[in-house]
């Protein structure tokens, strides 16, 4: 028993050791880490809760690889059988929380502990508008919700989504003894994984759904994400939408219900988040769409005096990918955008979703790593 509890000490002490020094900061448009200027290219891997931890160490190892120092993944998975992070408990009605080391929160101490081995920075989201592993919409659907944007209103669940958040933010990490408030290998959190007013499930938006909702709805989750942790820089995690007047680009008119201006203006908000999908959203393959929308977030980084990433980004094929992204990575470093970050680095090595980037992969892997390098160099 003895001897357990030494190695138990000896392995929290390790791991406590393993943390990175300190936590990113912003000084006006810029990201700082240790009072120096932080600029990235990072990358996503939002699969890293549900993979084993053989892959999970080599994303890391991948990602350093490539030059890679930030990854964005999801920290939440909402009613699945396996592994799971919430739960809709029937005989209470309410949501329960799993945190388990197997199959619920116990891997993200995993994720973490690796992560800062590598002194690789993560980019938590906690919620998603989609319905994939469970989102929004199971929350609208367990509480008896009829809308989608029920989730932006009601009281039930902002409730039940920041018990959540304070849990989580809370939590001790049994593998380095510190609490995910207070770890520096965290990069920050992300409310949401593109919210609007629509989703992907069966709950359409409301009449009433509209850029005022989701901004209140933001300005109340970040706020009180600041209310528990003063240390992580907090963030939305929206795909950028504006709401200007004159303009018929459903990515700019406010159709979305998202508001890029509004939301990058609220105190409780540190740095903005923007994605770029020209072919899902029919702006062709062509860059000229792209460069501006690069543009215009380059723009709204310097009149809110924040940083704002580009966060995902993602064409179907190698050759499109070999082809655009030097244009799109080049528009980043030209118009001095704090950051961007790639959809995705694919482990085990696959096509995944259709924009899986291998590290194995040589011509993709060079504009990556070629563009890497000129942001830590800025």
């Amino acid at each position: 028993m003895k001897v357990l509890s030494l190695l138990a000490s000896t392995l929290l002490t390790a791991g406590a050791a393993m943390a990175a020094s300190s936590f990113v900061q912003t000084s006006g448009p810029q990201f700082t880490l240790d009072g120096k200027p932080f600029y990235f290219e990072g990358t996503n891997a939002y699969y890293l809760m549900t993979s084993d931890q053989s892959n999970v160490k080599q994303v890391f190892s991948d990602m350093k690889s490539l030059g890679l120092p930030v990854v964005r993944t999801w920290l939440f998975n909402l009613g699945s059988d396996s592994v799971w992070f919430q739960q809709w408990d029937s005989s209470s009605n309410k949501m329960v929380i799993n945190d388990n080391s197997d199959t619920g929160l116990g891997r993200i101490d995993y994720i973490i502990q690796q992560a800062a081995s590598q002194d690789i920075k993560l980019i938590f989201t906690l919620n998603n508008n989609w319905e994939d592993y469970g989102g929004m919409d199971y929350y609208v659907k367990n509480f008896g919700g009829t809308y989608h944007d029920d989730f932006y209103t009601n009281t039930e669940m902002i409730d039940s989504f920041k018990e959540y958040i304070s849990h989580v933010l809370n939590r001790e990490n049994s593998l380095t003894g510190v609490k995910y408030k207070d770890d520096p290998t965290i990069f920050g959190w992300e409310i949401a994984n593109e919210p609007r007013c629509v989703g992907s499930g069966d709950f359409p938006a409301s009449s009433n759904c509209s850029t005022t909702v989701t901004t209140a709805w933001i300005k109340e989750i970040s706020e009180y994400i600041k209310s528990i942790d003063s240390n992580h820089l907090v963030a939305v995690g929206d795909e950028g939408f504006f709401n200007r007047k004159g303009e018929s680009d459903y990515e700019y008119n406010g159709g979305s219900g998202m508001d890029f201006d509004a939301i990058l203006a609220l105190s409780s908000i540190d740095f903005g988040t923007f994605h770029l999908y020209p072919e899902a959203w029919s702006k062709g393959t062509d860059s000229s769409w792209s460069v501006q929308w690069i543009k215009d977030h380059a723009a709204a980084q310097a009149d809110a005096d924040k940083p704002v990433i580009m966060e995902e980004y993602g064409l179907s094929t190698d050759a499109l990918r070999v082809a655009q992204y030097p244009v799109w990575q080049g528009t980043v470093e030209d118009e001095d955008l704090a950051a961007d970050a790639f959809w995705q680095i694919a482990v085990p090595c696959s096509t995944m979703d259709g924009f899986g980037i291998c590290a194995s992969d040589n011509d993709i892997a060079t504009t990556v790593t070629n563009h890497a390098d000129a942001m830590a160099k800025k």
